[in-house]
């Protein structure tokens, strides 16, 4: 069963919090930090960014650091503890093409397990580096800094309308914090809005609302594994691991109107093809792929994302720049996988199998790219752009030779393939927007 349960945020005092708030770690460059830590000195990224690049892990000397100053911050009242435990409702509004979103969630703690033993599930691998990162300023600062972002079945969004029908009654209450940081793609800005819930018969009815629900990690399998790895590391040194028996997450219903997923897209560096051409490529594909001649190029290619769906299941795209061309490619059959002679695909359930991610990896790329086009024991090197226009200029710039578009990955695939314990392909999924780093963060 899923174990929810309240806990004393340690949180900025102020409400206007967009200076002192961040994106998740992970998705920030060293510039980045520096930009905002010139805007407030006091900005996040003090603490949970320690060493540039996360994926690796950097000298002690960092992890002390941040810790040095995260307890400075707490002696200083620069951070400060809640009083009242609480489950935090939170919203994020934000546009994206053309409509406005309200995806709204909680943070709360969650009782830790161990994957494929109840009712937690990845749906991506993790790797050492990250982890390792994450580790090192978990043992130094002893604290849950950022959510795990983990998703729930909820059809009639029951729990989120129960949290915030508690903080707003019959108006609409002041958040504790709110913070207005910069989109992703840069088109515009995410507004996230935070309230505290200390109601004890709310929290003793949403704790047996979620009992029963599985719950999905979108985003955040290497702050969770570093979470089972810093228990174990505790255990088996024979110390006490009730404060690590649980971390943080921020939970969104599968079924909220403000929660949408995006495609992750392919290029593919020049330097891992030769003689690609899309005479070539197309000639290669015709026996296994329809072939659908578009008038879309490199500037037009998000008007041709948004139209792949209306091309049917598997549809993709495929950007020529040298020509600067785009055509439609799309499986001949329902089930693309069966053409393919690779051990990887065997075993794997329909839902794995129809995966437009695994599609293209194993029946476009290793079907008809590799045998074709790439040199004969060369290294690919791929980059995953989120937006269309990323496409062209990533493949405009003469790094990349082709461009890959994809449709979205389904919801109900993440749901689906996490409750068959299967994992998805590396950059499957990119759910929007990211969460905010720093709004309520847990001690262990």
């Amino acid at each position: 069963m899923s174990v929810i349960e309240p806990f004393h945020a340690i949180r900025y005092p102020q409400r206007e919090q967009t200076d002192l708030v961040a994106p998740p770690y992970d998705v920030l460059s060293g510039e980045q930090k520096a930009a905002m830590l010139l805007r407030n000195g006091h900005n996040i990224v003090a603490v949970d960014l320690p060493h540039i690049p996360p994926k690796s892990a950097g000298p002690d000397s960092a992890y002390a650091a941040a810790a040095r100053t995260f307890e400075g911050w707490l002696a200083a009242g620069v951070l400060q503890r809640d009083d009242k435990a609480a489950l935090y409702a939170y919203q994020q509004t934000y546009t994206h093409a053309g409509t406005t979103y309200k995806r709204r969630g909680f943070f709360a703690r969650v009782k830790l397990e161990e994957f494929g033993s109840g009712t937690i599930h990845p749906h991506e691998q993790t790797f050492s580096g990250p982890k390792e990162d994450r580790l090192k300023l978990m043992r130094a600062t002893r604290t849950n800094l950022s959510p795990v972002f983990g998703l729930y079945d909820d059809p009639s969004n029951d729990v989120t309308d129960l949290l915030f029908e508690a903080v707003h009654g019959k108006g609409r209450a002041l958040p504790l914090a709110s913070a207005n940081l910069p989109s992703q793609d840069g088109k515009g800005t995410v507004l996230s809005e935070l309230w505290a819930v200390t109601d004890a018969a709310v929290i003793a009815d949403v704790r047996k609302m979620m009992a029963d629900k599985h719950l999905y990690i979108a985003d955040g399998h290497h702050r969770y594994t570093t979470c089972l790895n810093y228990r174990k590391e505790l255990a088996d040194a024979g110390k006490k691991t009730e404060g690590i028996d649980y971390t943080m997450f921020a939970l969104i219903a599968l079924q909220d109107a403000g929660l949408i997923i995006m495609p992750t897209h392919r290029v593919v560096a020049t330097d891992s093809l030769e003689g690609f051409y899309m005479d070539a490529f197309v000639a290669a594909a015709l026996p296994t792929c329809e072939v659908i001649e578009t008038k879309f190029n490199g500037d037009s290619l998000d008007k041709l994302e948004h139209e792949l769906a209306g091309h049917g299941p598997h549809a993709m795209g495929v950007y020529d720049p040298i020509e600067d061309t785009a055509i439609v490619i799309r499986p001949k059959i329902g089930d693309p996988l069966s053409l393919v002679s690779s051990g990887a695909v065997k075993g794997k359930s329909a839902a794995w199998r129809q995966l437009d991610v695994a599609i293209l990896q194993h029946l476009v790329f290793e079907q008809i790219v590799q045998p074709n086009f790439v040199p004969k024991g060369g290294a690919v090197n791929w980059a995953f752009p989120h937006e269309a226009h990323e496409v062209a200029t990533l493949c405009r710039s003469g790094q990349y030779r082709v461009g890959f578009l994809l449709q979205p990955t389904p919801l109900a695939a993440v749901r689906d393939l996490c409750n068959a314990n299967e994992l998805m392909p590396q950059k499957s999924t990119f759910f929007y927007p990211k969460l905010a780093t720093g709004m309520v963060m847990n001690r262990l």
